[in-house]
Formats: C-alpha cells, sequence, structure tokens
C-alpha cells in the first residue's frame, strides 16, 4: 500500500509540473508552440481553391516589374540556382507578380515581392537566418496559395468557418470581425493600417487556439490568477511569470505602462478607463478589448518612428504588413532581416483583413 502511495503521489506531481511548464511556454511566448499544436491535433487541410488567371504583361506592368526582378535574382544567386531551375522559377515569379497587381494593388505586390527575395536569400545556408521554407519553389508555391485565397475570399462574402477552412494557414475571423470596431478605432487613432492590426490579433488569436482548449484554459486561468494577485498585493508574483502577456494582441503589461507618453502626444485615450500606473491596472486594461488594441497601436507606432521616422506618420505602408506582426512578435528577428511564419502568415492576413474591414 505504500508503495502505491508513493507512486500516486509522484504522477500527481508530474502532472503538475507538466502543467506548470506547458504554462509557463505559453507565458513567456506570445504565440503557442507549433509543435505543441500539431501533438494536440492536426491541422485541417486547406480546400482546394480555383487558379487565379494570368493577366496579359504590358510595357507598364514590365517595367513596374523590372526593379522587383533583379532583387529575386540576386537572391537566387546566393542560392547559386542553376540555369534551368531559374528560368523556371522566374516565371512563376513573373506570373506571382501579374497575378498579385490587380489583387493586391501596385504597393502592396511590390512589397510582397520584396518579402519573398527576402525569405529567398535567408534560405542560404550560409547567412545563418530563419526562414519559413526550405526552398524558394515552396515560397513561390505558398504565396500563390495565399493569393489564390485572397481572391477567393473578396468574390463575395463568407462566413467565418469558410474563410477558416480555405485558408492556407490558421485563421481566427470570428474573434478578428467580432472586434471590427474596437480594432478601426485603435488603429484609427494610431494612424495605422487597420488590416496589419487586425493581422496581429489573428496571429495571436489562432496561434491560441492550436492547443485546442488546453492553450486558451491555461492561459485564462493564469491571465485571471496574476490580475486577481496583482489587485490585491500590488503585485502578481510568481503567478505573473506564467502571465507576460495579455488580452487580444497578447501584450505585456510592461509594455503598456511605457505608452503614456505617446498616448499623450496621439491623443489617444483609454475611454473610461484611466491611464494605468501599475502592474493591476495594465492587466486590467490590456483585458479590455479596446483598450488593450489602443496600448498595442500605439506600441507599434513606437516602433515604426524608430524604423521608418517620425516624419513618416502615418504609417500605413505595405511594408508595414510585414514588419509590423513581425516586430509585435519578436523585435529582434525583424531587426536582423529574418523571415519566420508569424511575420510572412502576417502580411497575407493583413491584406486579407484591410479588404474584410472595408477601410484601407
Amino acid at each position: 500500500m505504500a508503495t502505491r502511495r508513493i507512486d500516486s503521489t509522484r504522477l500527481l506531481r508530474g502532472r503538475v509540473v507538466t502543467v506548470l511548464v506547458v504554462a509557463a511556454a505559453l507565458g513567456v511566448s506570445p504565440t503557442v508552440t507549433p509543435f505543441l499544436g500539431r501533438l494536440a491535433h492536426p491541422a485541417p487541410l486547406a480546400l482546394t481553391l480555383p487558379d487565379l488567371p494570368t493577366p496579359d504583361s504590358s510595357n507598364a506592368s514590365v517595367r513596374v516589374y523590372a526593379e522587383s526582378a533583379q532583387n529575386f535574382q540576386r537572391s537566387l544567386d546566393e542560392l547559386q540556382v542553376g540555369d534551368r531551375r531559374r528560368v523556371t522559377l522566374s516565371e512563376t515569379h513573373f506570373q506571382l507578380a501579374l497575378q498579385a497587381a490587380p489583387l493586391l494593388g501596385r504597393a502592396r505586390t511590390a512589397a510582397l515581392l520584396d518579402m519573398l527575395a527576402t525569405e529567398i536569400r535567408n534560405q542560404n545556408p550560409g547567412r545563418v537566418r530563419r526562414s519559413v521554407f526550405s526552398s524558394p519553389e515552396a515560397a513561390l508555391s505558398n504565396a500563390q496559395q495565399w493569393l489564390r485565397f485572397l481572391a477567393w475570399a473578396k468574390e463575395q462574402p463568407r462566413g467565418a468557418a469558410a474563410l477558416e477552412a480555405a485558408a492556407p494557414a490558421p485563421l481566427a475571423p470570428g474573434v478578428v470581425l467580432g472586434h471590427r470596431r474596437d480594432i478601426l478605432a485603435a488603429a484609427n487613432a494610431a494612424h495605422l493600417a487597420p488590416g496589419m492590426l487586425a493581422a496581429i490579433v489573428d496571429n495571436e488569436q489562432s496561434g491560441q487556439g492550436r492547443l485546442y482548449g488546453l492553450a486558451g484554459l491555461l492561459r485564462n486561468l493564469t491571465d485571471t490568477v496574476a490580475l486577481r494577485t496583482s489587485e490585491a498585493y500590488g503585485e502578481s508574483g510568481l503567478s505573473g511569470d506564467l502571465s507576460q502577456t495579455v488580452g487580444l494582441a497578447q501584450m505585456s503589461w510592461q509594455d503598456a505602462l511605457g505608452q503614456q507618453k505617446r498616448f499623450h502626444e496621439l491623443g489617444m485615450s483609454l475611454g473610461g478607463l484611466d491611464f494605468p500606473t501599475g502592474e493591476a491596472g495594465a492587466r486590467l486594461a490590456l483585458q479590455d478589448a479596446r483598450a488593450g488594441l489602443m496600448l498595442t497601436a500605439s506600441r507599434l507606432v513606437g516602433y515604426l518612428d524608430v524604423q521608418e521616422g517620425e516624419a513618416a506618420r502615418p504609417h500605413a505602408s505595405a511594408q508595414t504588413y510585414f514588419t509590423g506582426p513581425g516586430w509585435h512578435n519578436n523585435p529582434a528577428l525583424l531587426s536582423s532581416g529574418q523571415t519566420w511564419p508569424y511575420a510572412w502568415n502576417g502580411f497575407f492576413k493583413a491584406c486579407l483583413y484591410g479588404a474584410l474591414l472595408n477601410s484601407d
């Protein structure tokens, strides 16, 4: 009997430790670990969408494409791509550019082609950088999948379930569109592209859902415990270590407290809430959808002021469709010119929600 009790105690202790380890992982990272998401449940296969027609090229479209083509060829040079393979890749790249132009417009098409060239350069092992894909073919194929999805999504109104089923990556349109007014209010107050802010919300919410219930349960539990502890004692202590980021966009309460000066400068407000002066107030503000998005938008403006210059306000260029989500997720990776799924998918999601929010 004694041995059984010892074994039961060890089993219980092991389960508790396992839950704490998972909770700690969720607290440290603003997104859910992809490995755990795959372990819990395989991602649903995307629907097969119709191919896009390729518009006829004109002298004007060729001139616009020329600069991007040179950048693309330099990225292939880095990978030492052979002549035959280069011809095929170049044809696919040109076709992609022609298909993207009427769908995304000139600026976003240029941003897409620039992102592609950076991704392919990062596939060079000598650079020792993160990349999303293992080959130029895979990157071009995924970009084409996103374009087909964007064309299909814009063709007529689609429900959240249909969008989720057809998307090339996990999507949370129900959450994003359910907070449409809050996202628009925050983006307009900070003079940012609403689609970009919506992409961040989608990345965080779709990422959080990859554990199919466990992530949301642990996140809500640790956020609530940390809030109540900070309200009672002035700081969250150990519970706060498991809940560093809070709210729709998963922003840290420490970053929230640092937004006061920029908030006043931009004329932004938290509605009926006073600007927080401590951890409990910051956590409370971030758990309010609109206030949390206001704080997130202010933080993004601070980064873009450094990157593009304060005189470049408003920061709504097509480049921010990649740099905004990238900065929010991992400033170190973005600053070192790397590419990774969060920022890559964020670009296309920003294009999607720019159209669905009807405000870009």
